[in-house]
C-alpha cells in the first residue's frame, strides 16, 4: 500500500466531518475557526517539529523529504485536530469525547508508526495523549470567549487563522518552487526555509489581524497587503528570500494573494463579530 493511502484517509474523513459540520449549522464560517485552531496547533508544531524535530512523517508524495515531512504534518496536526477541535467547539462536546479523541489519535499515531509511515525521535504517545485533551478543553472555552466577546480572543483568533493562511501559501510558493528562504539557521536548507516561513507567517498574519481591526475603511486595509509585501524586500536583496521566478511576475503574484487574503480577513473578523451578536 502506498504510504499516502492513510494519510488521504484522515484527509477525506476530515474534510467530511467539516462539510457536515458546516452544512449542520449552515455557517460558512466555520471555516474561519477551523484556521483559527489550525494556526494555534502552528504554534505547537513551530517549537516541537520544525525546531525540536520531535517526529518525521512519510507519506512520500513530494519529492523533497523535508516538504513532504511538513506536508504529512498538516494532514495529521494541523487538519485533523483543528476540525475535532472544531466539532468540540461548535457542539460544546464534553469531557469524554475529548477522551475518545484523545485515544482515536494516539491509536493513528501507532499504526503509522507501524505502517513505517511516521516515526518519532523524541515524543511519546502519552504526549499526544495529553496534548489532545488539552486542545480539545482549549477549543471549547475559545468558542465560548468568542461568543462572550472577549477582545483579546477575537484579536488572537484573527491572528492564528491569518497566520495559517499566510504559511499554507508560503509552503505552496516553496513546493511549487516560486520561492523558499534560506539563511544557515539549520543544515537542511528546506528546513530552513520552513524555520523562516513560520517566523514570516506570524509577522504577515500579525500585520493582517491588525489592518483589519483598526483601520474601518477598506482603502486603508489595502495597507496591510502593501507592509506584508515590504517585510520581504530586506530578505529579498540580502539573499535570504530566494525568487526563482522574474520578480516582476513574483510581485503580481504576491500582491494578488495578499489582497485576497486580506478580503478573507475581513470575512474572518466579520464572523467572529457575528459569533457576539448571535450568542
Amino acid at each position: 500500500m502506498p504510504n499516502y493511502i492513510p494519510y488521504l484517509i484522515l484527509t477525506v474523513l476530515s474534510i467530511t466531518i467539516l462539510i457536515l459540520t458546516i452544512v449542520h449549522k449552515r455557517d460558512l464560517g466555520i471555516i474561519v475557526l477551523f484556521l483559527s485552531y489550525s494556526g494555534m496547533v502552528y504554534v505547537a508544531e513551530f517549537f516541537v517539529m520544525i525546531i525540536g524535530n520531535c517526529y518525521v512523517y512519510y507519506p512520500k508524495v513530494l519529492s523533497i523529504p523535508y516538504y513532504d515531512n511538513v506536508l504529512g504534518a498538516i494532514v495529521s496536526n494541523l487538519f485533523v485536530i483543528p476540525v475535532l477541535g472544531v466539532v468540540t467547539a461548535v457542539y460544546q462536546l464534553k469531557f469524554r469525547w475529548f477522551v475518545l479523541f484523545a485515544f482515536t489519535l494516539t491509536g493513528v499515531s501507532w499504526l503509522f508508526e507501524w505502517l513505517d509511515i511516521y516515526r518519532v525521535n523524541w515524543w511519546r504517545k502519552g504526549y499526544t495523549f495529553f496534548s489532545i485533551l488539552i486542545f480539545m478543553s482549549l477549543a471549547k472555552y475559545w468558542m465560548r470567549a468568542l461568543q462572550v466577546g472577549v477582545k483579546w480572543i477575537r484579536f488572537l483568533s484573527l491572528w492564528m487563522q491569518g497566520w495559517a493562511e499566510a504559511a499554507t501559501v508560503m509552503y505552496i510558493m516553496s513546493v511549487v518552487f516560486i520561492r523558499h528562504y534560506e539563511y544557515g539557521f539549520f543544515e537542511n536548507i528546506f528546513r530552513d526555509d520552513i524555520f523562516i516561513s513560520g517566523i514570516m507567517g506570524m509577522f504577515k498574519g500579525l500585520i493582517f489581524a491588525a489592518g483589519v481591526i483598526f483601520f474601518r475603511k477598506f482603502r486603508w486595509r489595502l495597507l496591510a497587503p502593501v507592509f506584508v509585501y515590504s517585510i520581504d524586500l530586506p530578505l529579498y536583496f540580502l539573499g535570504v528570500l530566494v525568487v526563482k521566478i522574474p520578480f516582476g511576475l513574483y510581485t503580481i503574484v504576491y500582491i494578488v494573494l495578499a489582497t485576497l487574503l486580506l478580503l478573507w480577513n475581513q470575512y474572518a473578523y466579520s464572523f467572529f463579530l457575528k459569533l457576539k451578536k448571535d450568542s
